[in-house]
């Protein structure tokens, strides 16, 4: 448990903070470090949350129609 402890701690008191995240998926709740260039990453794993979220733009889509 103290390792989790920890590892948050580095996270929150790190220079990179200003790149923690929540993911955007719907019931999701966990947290990132976006890396990414522009800073626009929005989705813990783009596998999981990622692909809920585009299938189901995609499904609402075709709905429309």
């Amino acid at each position: 448990m103290w390792q989790i402890v920890r590892s948050t701690a580095n996270v929150l008191t790190a220079s990179d903070c200003d790149r923690l995240r929540e993911c955007a998926g719907v019931g999701c709740g966990w947290f990132f470090l976006d890396f990414s260039r522009n800073r626009s990453r929005r989705w813990c794993d783009m596998e999981d949350c990622g692909n809920r979220a585009k299938a189901n733009r995609h499904y609402d889509r075709k709905q429309k129609k």
